[in-house]
């Protein structure tokens, strides 16, 4: 989160960078919600329930998202591809999903190198933490195991079963 703050600074607002990552950071969380639909022992059935449900959703925007990121970056989407994975979606083949999509994530890499934290400073690691106690932290207090469909989950506990890349996907997404 810190990686946010010199990111916002430095380019007078998102703006672009946050458009031109929309699509790069679906396909993360795309392929991350179905790989741990896949392997996590630990989820309850409404958490499962939760990403089907959420990587459902995701797939119905993420032609509109590759789009977007063509018009903006003038990169060719293969849609063929795409297409591919939405009917994998639509079938329940959540293997299918997450590997397409991880083909996906290959080709159209998000952009880490603005959000670097190594840019941080002390005031920006400070406001951070005031975001984090005073806004994220309100809601993400779920652990995994939870009776909801799509808890929040505490987000430190986040960061230690997902990639840097995902997670950061997911705060800017």
């Amino acid at each position: 989160m810190a990686g946010l703050c010199p990111a916002t600074v430095s380019s007078d607002g998102l703006g672009t960078i946050l458009d031109r990552g929309r699509f790069p950071s679906e396909l993360l969380i795309i392929q991350g919600d179905a790989h741990r639909l896949l392997w996590s022992d630990s989820l309850s059935q409404q958490e499962k329930d939760g990403l089907r449900l959420r990587i459902e959703s995701a797939l119905t925007g993420v032609h509109w998202l590759a789009a977007e990121y063509s018009s903006l970056t003038g990169d060719a989407i293969p849609n063929a591809l795409i297409s591919r994975m939405i009917r994998a979606g639509s079938a329940g083949e959540f293997g299918k999903v997450e590997n397409l999509a991880r083909d996906l994530s290959s080709r159209f890499e998000l952009n880490l190198s603005v959000f670097s934290s190594l840019r941080a400073t002390e005031v920006d690691l400070d406001n951070a933490q005031e975001i984090h106690q005073n806004l994220c932290r309100a809601c993400h207090q779920a652990d995994v195991g939870s009776a909801e469909q799509l808890p929040a989950y505490q987000l430190a506990k986040m960061a230690k079963t997902m990639t840097p890349k995902e997670l950061l996907a997911r705060l800017i997404n």
